[in-house]
């Protein structure tokens, strides 16, 4: 008998065919066997996939199917024989460095459609697309190619085909928790028969003898797969599309080339028209463009297209409705005030602002509808005005006109603020000396008046210091200086500055830290300890009973770098949401805030350090609880011990005998200063100004000059560079009560030794005049007054050498002023008698440098040319003369 085979020649290792079409393969050498053991024949038909094609043909247009995969579910089908070669699954995948022996999500797997392995790897591997193939083999390739990610196959075919046609550029691994596939012979479910004939056949082939064979196909050279009839279909259809598509090319080439040609007849006909519109709008100074009904720009004048910059110019070319689109709020407007008047030639105007790719330019738009009549159709003829500097002057001028109202009110409001802040303690201070003047009031009581004035005058003094913190923090003019400190002393010393407020309200304050010993940070320490006495004031004035405590500690980040972590904890009232919210903010106060003193700066003002010091502030609270405010500060840090030796306190002792002028245009300044001096045992003489302080100094001798620098005539500023600019080392100090830094800078850049704040109390007045150098007994030095002469010629008489001296000045006064005036009146006779004065009585007194420059001025001719240079030689007699007048006013001081 001859039996029909089918036969897929495309799963090698199991069935191949030759080039005559013979069954070769695994299944090919079986099939030779069973044969030769019951003469058989058998007769092969090509499939590409056995099993389903089985199922598909008619009854009897088949009698076997070899190397069919068992499964239970095909049993309703075909009769399966017992199975002779089992073989895992496998997936291929493409051989990689880092390749991983697992599926990734959204990989795309290909699985042969008639492997019922499918369903359970769907549900194994949820988020894998899977892709069913007509063919493992021929899916391979795909994999290869990267088409694919991985394959479904059995390994005998996987080995075979990686071995054979893509070593090294595949692999395979086991397909974990499936079954193996088992390799049988299928047969129609009407032949159970021929299925017991096999099954006996098989039986008798020994195991080992499969195995040799399946081997021996494995290892087999390769073989040529004729892929003809696997991809013939394709092939067809794909060479039927070519030439569908060349010839629907051609029929379009062919139908572009005539409207070509009839485009080209139009053109011609439009050229003119088109060249004399486009002279016509570009002949224009202003933008204009039209646009048709749907919002695209058909046309433009060169104006329009230098009005954007190059590449802004595509965005104007847009359609209008484009969000893109320069125009697009300017179509929207013209489209709804046109839409149902089609008819109305009516100009519609509207103001604009588009951008033109440098900047927002404001324009007078106006656009009006043109009726097409042979289209049916209708477009916007538009243009614009360019009116951004006229808008920009006249928003300049609402701005100013903005600022000056804002202006106003804020120092309405400034003032009223502060107006209320200084009055309360003013008036306070006011009633206090109303009681003074009275009779009443015992010494007690005198004596606390005076105690509640004086700590009144100071908590304005702060008042008024943090209103200029708060102006030079906002300015940016408030300059850090970091130094060396222990934070631990410096934190303990501020608390117990604290401590007797503390005691008079019975609560408890404790200093804690967990400081590292010898260690120092570098912060700075003025700006440190302001935050944390405002932060430590804050909570005793607001905790009534139970305790404040601070707790220090440093967070090492390396061997150099740390954080401070700083807690202020208090018992008090606490604080509600809504009050955290503007308790950093200026003038800000609690409810229970305004029923205390305090202007509401404190608290900005620590916000705003801490900020400068690269740190935080935050805070914590809960009404009636009680305030955490917690500080963390990064900082440097240092393992050098401070070696500071701790100095008995001396007792500040005070120069003697000294003379001291004091200029000031207020006289309740100078008074107080006056009688400040007078307590301290120093006799003091007083200037309204700096003119007069000038000359005070050039007649007289002085010890000190403490001098104001807001005043008439001449400022200290000036006063103390004229005195500098005579050569004078008169110890100068300035008191001003512009509490900046940059006034103090400018005080001493001008020369003074010290700029000191208002009010000078006694203790700051004791501290800087006892490190003034006591000048009171050391012997003047006379550059110029040759003293040992002039007692030579007068025999040491002390009252002749006075009048001398005061008749050289008067007599010098006189002269030099004259010598000016002959000068600028061309008078070379009286110029000459004055110079020739001077000069004697700088011979008679042996004034070295007044003879050398008058001796100069009397062998100079006058002339044009010269007279710059008899200028400066005469103001280098006047800068003597002033010298010398000091030198007399110290030698008569000083032999009185």
């Amino acid at each position: 008998p001859n039996l029909k085979v089918l036969e897929n020649p495309y799963s090698p290792p199991y069935s191949m065919t030759d080039e005559n079409g013979s069954v070769r393969g695994v299944m090919g050498d079986i099939l030779n066997i069973i044969t030769l053991q019951t003469g058989l024949n058998f007769s092969p038909i090509t499939v590409s996939h056995n099993i389903h094609a089985g199922t598909q043909l008619s009854p009897g247009g088949w009698d076997i199917i070899p190397g069919a995969i068992y499964s239970e579910d095909r049993e309703n089908n075909v009769l399966f024989a017992e199975a002779f070669i089992t073989t895992p699954y496998v997936f291929v995948m493409q051989k990689a460095p880092d390749s991983e022996q697992t599926l990734k999500k959204g990989m795309k797997v290909a699985i042969p459609y008639y492997y019922e392995l499918h369903s359970q790897l769907k549900e194994m591997y949820p988020e894998v697309e899977w892709i069913q193939v007509d063919n493992a083999s021929a899916a391979f390739h795909k994999v290869k190619e990267g088409e694919l990610d991985a394959l479904v196959a059995t390994q005998l075919n996987s080995r075979y085909m990686i071995d054979h046609y893509y070593p090294n550029e595949l692999y395979h691994f086991l397909i974990p928790g499936v079954p193996n596939a088992s390799l049988s012979f299928a047969f129609p479910r009407g032949e159970p028969e021929l299925k017991d004939i096999i099954n006996k056949a098989l039986n008798a082939i020994p195991p080992s003898e499969v195995l040799r064979l399946t081997e021996k196909w494995i290892k087999m050279p390769n073989v040529t797969i004729d892929t003809w009839d696997l991809y013939s279909e394709q092939f067809y259809i794909v060479t039927t599309l070519s030439v569908l598509l060349v010839g629907s090319s051609l029929l379009w080439g062919f139908y572009l080339l005539r409207s070509v040609r009839r485009r080209k007849v139009i053109q011609g006909d439009l050229e003119n028209q088109i060249s004399f519109r486009k002279a016509l709008s570009d002949s224009l100074p202003n933008p204009t463009y039209v646009v048709n009904w749907q919002g695209n720009v058909i046309s433009h004048n060169s104006a329009f297209e230098h009005y954007f910059t190059a590449d802004y110019y595509k965005n104007a070319m847009l359609p209008l409705e484009n969000s893109d689109s320069p125009f697009k709020d300017v179509f929207s407007n013209a489209h709804e005030v046109t839409a149902e008047t089609k008819e109305n030639r009516t100009i519609y105007t509207q103001v604009f602002e588009i951008d033109n790719g440098i900047e927002k330019r404001c324009i007078n738009h106006w656009h009006t509808l043109c009726n097409l009549p042979a289209s049916d159709n209708a477009v916007y003829i538009c243009g614009w005005q360019d009116i951004t500097e006229t808008r920009d002057l006249i928003n300049a001028l609402e701005v100013e006109k903005n600022k000056a109202i804002k202006a106003t009110v804020a120092k309405s409001q400034f003032l009223a603020t502060m107006s209320h802040e200084i009055r309360t303690p003013i008036s306070s201070i006011m009633g206090f000396l109303e009681l003074l003047s009275g009779s009443g009031l015992s010494k007690e009581q005198r004596v606390e008046a005076i105690s509640l004035a004086y700590a009144t005058g100071q908590s304005l003094l702060g008042l008024i210091g943090e209103i200029l913190d708060v102006d030079k923090i906002e300015s940016g003019n408030y300059q850090l200086q970091p130094q060396w400190v222990d934070i631990p002393t410096l934190v303990q010393n501020t608390c117990h500055s604290f401590g007797a407020i503390a005691a008079s309200k019975s609560i408890a304050l404790s200093c804690s830290s967990t400081f590292p010993e010898h260690y120092l940070v570098k912060i700075d320490p003025q700006a440190f300890k302001q935050v944390l006495s405002n932060l430590l004031s804050n909570a005793l004035k607001f905790t009534t009973e139970g305790a404040v405590k601070i707790t220090t500690s440093l967070g090492h980040i390396d061997d150099n770098h740390a954080v401070i972590k700083m807690t202020i904890m208090d018992s008090g009232s606490g604080l509600s949401q809504e009050e955290q919210q503007q308790l950093f903010k200026r003038y800000s106060q609690t409810s229970a805030g305004r029923q205390q003193t305090g202007s509401g700066l404190g608290l900005m003002i620590c916000k705003e350090l801490i900020k400068n010091m690269q740190g935080d502030l935050s805070l914590e609270s809960h009404p009636g609880i009680g305030t955490t405010f917690t500080i963390t500060i990064p900082v440097e840090i240092s393992q050098q011990v401070a070696t500071v030796e701790a100095k008995a306190e001396q007792p500040i002792t005070l120069p003697e005998k000294l003379s001291i002028l004091i200029a000031d245009d207020h006289p309740t300044n100078r008074l107080l200063l006056k009688r400040q001096l007078n307590l301290l045992g120093y006799d003091v003489d007083e200037a309204t100004d700096g003119v007069q302080a000038l000359h005070k100094v050039s007649m007289q001798h002085y010890d000190l000059l403490i001098t104001d620098v807001n005043m008439p005539n001449m400022d200290g500023f000036e006063l103390t560079r004229k005195l500098r600019e005579q050569n004078s080392s008169l110890p100068i100090w300035g008191l001003t009560a512009n509490a900046q830094a940059n006034e103090r800078e400018k005080g001493l850049s001008c020369g003074m030794n010290l700029c000191l704040f208002k009010p000078l109390t006694l203790d700051v007045l004791k501290t800087h005049l006892s490190q003034l150098h006591q000048v009171a007994h050391i012997a003047p030095q006379y550059r110029h007054l040759d003293i040992e002469a002039l007692k030579n010629n007068t025999a040491n008489d002390l009252q002749l050498m006075q009048e001398i001296l005061m008749t050289f000045q008067h007599e010098t006064h006189k002269d030099l002023p004259a010598a000016f005036q002959a000068l600028e009146a061309g008078d070379n006779r009286t110029f000459h008698q004055c110079i020739h004065r001077i000069h004697g009585a700088a011979n008679i007194l042996n004034l070295q440098k007044l003879i050398n420059i008058s001796h100069q001025l009397e062998i100079t001719p006058v002339s044009d040319d010269s007279k710059p240079e008899i200028l400066q030689l005469l103001n280098s007699v006047k800068e003597h003369i002033a010298e010398l007048d000091q030198e007399i006013a110290v030698f008569c001081q000083k032999n009185d």
